[in-house]
């Protein structure tokens, strides 16, 4: 049986991820004030759970993602649609069956129509300054009308921590690192900060972990040469489309331009190169403008909510505007301020990894990761950079280089094994004590702050 279970990815990880989003709801309830964080802690007898801010809106906008395209209604949601129309249609079959259960005399004799409405989900969203302009007071039944998307959020979280999980294990299979290594990192996905404060809310956070580790593995096949040309296009327009779902899907495109000189030990891009990069880049965009074209088609708008409210990367082009001086105090602060998400977010890692550097200082690292090790270190690199420009800084944007810096010290240690630094049933012992830490510290910390 336990056998069965190692060699289906898909069993093994889904287990780990109802064990641990079991064991997050008994954790504590978070004690600071309520204008600490953003969410609600949702109280389920002696159990519970953080409901982010934002799950009221987008559970709202997934019961009619046509008001996405409202040209009386802004939603802050329209420049990544995506999301939202995967859990409408995730959602419509739970609807049919949510609204057939209410309707029986079994549901009426326990009481459930008590708690069919709640005038609370309306005080929620009529306080939302991005769903003030539409009409919801009259509305009595949101429960039933947002109750079976929300469950279809719930569902496609685990989707999206499901197929991080199994890329993972995919990726560093590729690159022949032993499965107990792979184990022990694949907790600080399925037991992190992340998934504790973002699975039971209505949001795209579990990207944070197949962001990362989709581009990396995509690279990988570049580096590789395991893409012809046709291969690159199809997975660059689908990284198109997932901008749609997840702005950190971006960094696809620079990170296929370093792959690509990388693979080729090269600084500048030959005329070739080029020319597949400028085909590309038209690929990728192609969703977007599309988009955009639709939206303004049809609400006479677009609304993207990360320039307008947070101003990101734009915040540079407004500090320069004022005066130079004003640019940098402005960067300054924020990069302090992303300082800080990187000291209590990446430090433990970044422990970790220094002492795997020091003990693989005088080893040459095997031909076999060499160019795809060389890339994953720039990537880190661009990463950094990009969420140090945004201009919002947050613990779970920073939690993004946590994937990439997995990999890396899956090399580290694998590399480690194969030089006979580590013997193995040491390595393996070592791992499962701070597995065990990692787990305990994970479950009983604090809230699961300061990661929202």
């Amino acid at each position: 049986m336990q056998k069965i279970i190692l060699e289906k990815s898909w069993l093994k990880y889904s287990l780990m991820i109802f064990v641990f989003t079991l064991l997050f709801l008994f954790s504590p309830k978070p004690k600071t004030s309520i204008g600490t964080y953003c969410g609600e802690y949702i109280h389920l007898n002696k159990m519970g759970f953080v409901l982010f801010c934002d799950s009221y809106q987008y559970t709202y906008l997934t019961t009619n993602p046509s008001l996405m395209l409202d040209s009386n209604f802004v939603a802050v949601r329209q420049n990544r649609p995506l999301y939202i129309y995967i859990a409408h249609v995730i959602g419509l079959p739970i609807k049919f069956a949510v609204d057939k259960i209410v309707t029986t005399s079994f549901f009426e004799s326990i009481g459930g129509n008590q708690y069919l409405h709640q005038p609370i989900i309306n005080t929620k969203l009529k306080s939302s300054p991005f769903l003030k302009k539409y009409n919801i007071q009259n509305q009595e039944n949101l429960v039933l009308d947002m109750l079976p998307f929300y469950i279809a959020y719930i569902i496609l979280n685990f989707m999206v921590l499901l197929a991080s999980l199994i890329l993972l294990e995919k990726l560093l299979k590729q690159l022949k690192v032993d499965l107990f290594i792979i184990h022990f990192l694949s907790l600080f996905i399925v037991s992190s900060g992340i998934v504790k404060a973002f699975f039971y809310s209505a949001h795209e956070q579990m990207f944070t972990f197949f962001t990362p580790l989709f581009v990396a593995y995509s690279m990988l096949l570049l580096i590789r040469k395991r893409l012809n040309s046709t291969s690159l296009l199809f997975i660059t327009f689908l990284n198109g489309i997932l901008c749609l779902a997840y702005g950190s899907f971006i960094l696809y495109f620079p990170c296929m331009v370093l792959a690509m000189l990388i693979m080729e030990n090269r600084i500048f891009p030959s005329l070739d190169q080029l020319k597949i990069m400028s085909l590309n880049a038209l690929v990728f965009v192609i969703p977007t403008f599309s988009w955009i074209f639709i939206c303004h088609h049809f609400s006479g708008h677009y609304y993207n909510g990360e320039i307008s409210n947070f101003r990101e990367f734009v915040w540079v082009i407004d500090t320069m505007s004022i005066g130079f001086s004003t640019f940098i105090k402005t960067a300054s602060s924020y990069s302090l301020r992303y300082l800080h998400t990187i000291l209590l977010t990446l430090i433990p890692f970044v422990v970790g990894l220094l002492f795997l550097f020091n003990k693989s200082k005088s080893i040459k690292i095997s031909s076999e990761y060499s160019h795809f090790f060389l890339y994953l270190k720039w990537m880190v690199a661009l990463f950094f950079f990009f969420f140090w420009v945004l201009g919002y800084y947050n613990f779970r944007l920073t939690y993004t280089l946590v994937p990439i810096l997995l990999l890396i010290i899956a090399i580290l240690l694998q590399t480690l094994l194969i030089n006979k630094i580590f013997l193995k049933e040491t390595l393996r012992k070592n791992l499962l004590f701070l597995s065990i830490v990692w787990i305990v510290w994970s479950v009983l910390k604090y809230g699961p702050f300061p990661f929202q």
